[in-house]
């Protein structure tokens, strides 16, 4: 155990807050072990016909959630899937094997790499804001590193707190639509910005339009424009290093044009809905809240059901 695990669980003991923790702490150890329970699922190549990106970015504590939202994605999306996943720096050695046995076909960045590719045309380009965003804000590799690293169109974004337990059949026909288009899964709350309304227009000066949450998203890269992102984040006041930063940035840059939701009966945001009657959950909040445990504790469960209970079938092969 760290010494900053140790520091934690003392000051739990001594505040009284062990029962909270540690259905956490159980899940988090339990989902662990069972995970490997699971065969290996292959991916897509990026000459597949018809493949779509998907961007996941994870840390070293989050890797084991990663694992059940892309094995559960790409089971259920039923179609050529191209993996691409950001590791920051916490990633080590260790958990990059552990991804490669579940995920062999997945291009795995680390946070080196993808510094020694986009630094330089950062800086290229003169984009000294959009550097600074990027050493400042782990969450701005969802914006700045999947467009500058996407050889697609289009590419989907999809956070680790994510669970597919049906199949993903509309997300699949607005992939393959003919539209210029940029679709999200429907926030709970209008305007999850770092910035309060009031103040959104001023700054950006366009209207943001309400309920865009990044954690499973559509991106057509005709929308992602570094130098504009330059121009805004070169004005004082916008909060770099807030959660939610590169959510209220994705939401500025789509919002000059087309913007679609997914329907929220059918790809829930905040587990607003339970697991049996909703294809996709997106479990955001806090890691210690009652919608992550619901994730590790039911929604985690789910899909490891699933996932055994196919591992016969091909290892949904999709290529």
């Amino acid at each position: 155990m760290k010494p900053r695990q140790i520091q934690t669980l003392l000051k739990t003991l001594q505040t009284g807050q062990f029962w909270y923790l540690f259905p956490h702490y159980y899940y988090r150890w339990k989902r662990s072990i069972d995970i490997e329970r699971t065969a290996p699922i292959t991916t897509a190549s990026d000459d597949t016909s018809d493949v779509i990106e998907v961007h996941m970015l994870t840390g070293a504590k989050h890797h084991v959630d990663l694992l059940y939202a892309a094995k559960s994605f790409i089971s259920h999306y039923q179609a050529p899937v191209s993996l691409i996943i950001h590791a920051d720096i916490s990633v080590n050695e260790d958990v990059i094997k552990r991804i490669e046995r579940h995920l062999p076909q997945a291009k795995i960045f680390t946070r080196q790499k993808r510094d020694e590719l986009i630094e330089p045309e950062l800086k290229k380009q003169g984009l000294k804001k959009c550097a600074e965003f990027r050493r400042v804000n782990v969450l701005a590799a969802k914006v700045i590193d999947a467009f500058l690293l996407s050889q697609s169109q289009r590419f989907i974004i999809l956070d680790t707190d994510c669970l597919a337990f049906k199949p993903l059949n509309r997300l699949r026909e607005l992939v393959n639509s003919a539209t210029l288009l940029n679709v999200f899964a429907k926030d709970a709350q209008a305007y999850p910005y770092s910035l309060p309304p009031q103040d959104l227009k001023n700054y950006f000066e366009i209207d943001i339009k309400p309920y865009i949450n990044t954690g499973l998203c559509i991106i057509d890269r005709h929308s992602i424009d570094l130098n504009l992102l330059e121009k805004w984040l070169s004005k004082p006041g916008f909060p770099m290093n807030c959660h939610f930063a590169e959510q209220t940035i994705i939401a500025a840059l789509v919002s000059n044009g087309n913007v679609e939701f997914l329907p929220d009966n059918e790809y829930n945001t905040a587990r607003l809905a339970e697991e049996t009657s909703c294809n996709f959950i997106h479990y955001c909040g806090h890691y210690l809240s009652e919608t992550r445990t619901a994730m590790r504790k039911i929604g985690q469960q789910i899909v490891l059901k699933q996932l055994c209970q196919s591992t016969g079938n091909a290892n949904h092969t999709f290529i």
